[in-house]
Formats: C-alpha cells, sequence, structure tokens
C-alpha cells in the first residue's frame, strides 16, 4: 500500500519539475557566430537550419543528454546542442513598436527582431509592459510587441 504513495509522490514530483523546466528561456551564445538546429537529439540528425544570429532567445521545451530540443519566436521547433546556448535570458521584438518613457510619451522606435539584453517584465502580472535598455535608451515596451518573458 506504501508503495503506491510513493509511486505517485515521484510521478507528480517528476511531472512538476518537467512543467518548471519547461517555461525555461535561453539565448545563443554570443560568441557562436553560427548555431546548427537540427531534426533530431543528435549530431548525426540532419541540419534543418542554421541560425547567424548571436543572443537570440529560445524557449526550451525537452532536453535530451547535450541536446535541447527548443522553440523559436517565429515558431520553429528544433533540436540544438546544449553547449551552444547559455543561460542568458534575451528578449526579442516581434513587431515594429516603440520605447515610451514612464509618462507614456514616446522616445524612441524600436523594429522588429531588434534583440533586448537589459530588460525586467517581471513587474506585477497586470502590467502590459516591460521595462528595457537598449544602448543608452531606457523605457517601457508593450509585452505584446516581445517575444520571450515568463
Amino acid at each position: 500500500m506504501d508503495y503506491k504513495k510513493i509511486l505517485f509522490i515521484i510521478f507528480f514530483t517528476f511531472i512538476f519539475i518537467k512543467l518548471s523546466f519547461a517555461a525555461d528561456y535561453r539565448s545563443i551564445k554570443e560568441v557562436t557566430n553560427k548555431a546548427n538546429l537540427r531534426a533530431g537529439p543528435g549530431r548525426w540528425y540532419p541540419i534543418k537550419w542554421v541560425i547567424k544570429k548571436p543572443s537570440l532567445p529560445i524557449k526550451i521545451i525537452d532536453e535530451n543528454e547535450d541536446f535541447l530540443f527548443a522553440l523559436l519566436h517565429d515558431g520553429t521547433k528544433y533540436w540544438i546542442y546544449k553547449d551552444l546556448t547559455d543561460k542568458n535570458h534575451n528578449l526579442i521584438v516581434i513587431k515594429d513598436t516603440v520605447i515610451k518613457n514612464k509618462k507614456g510619451k514616446v522616445i524612441a522606435k524600436v523594429l522588429k527582431d531588434v534583440i533586448i539584453k537589459e530588460h525586467d517584465c517581471s513587474g506585477k502580472k497586470e502590467t502590459n509592459l516591460c521595462k528595457v535598455k537598449i544602448d543608452k535608451i531606457k523605457g517601457f515596451i508593450y509585452k505584446s510587441n516581445l517575444w520571450g518573458y515568463n
């Protein structure tokens, strides 16, 4: 009878760990000038795409030894060698937008596909803004124009 309780606890612990890992965001390493995105979790799987954009944010869906199953902002799913990623949590602009100051005044235009390395989207859940810094410009961008935040 006790073994059923133990199996139940192990099962739900595993599910909890999997769900919490599924929301993990990483980025392509800055020093990487080319990252191969593969059809499967091994170097023998064919290369489907090549990313030439260091710091690009990715969402980790699953892990298999040295490879990560990940998602790009455009919906592409693929396998990538773990050593080509780092723990940096960057954002990417998914449509042309603007940066606003605290008063809501537009202070800069930001084009699609710009990667944002300095940000804070952890404000209150009801807020729809992320605090960002791009070069020397600080302000706020609507979350609906960004990808990669939790």
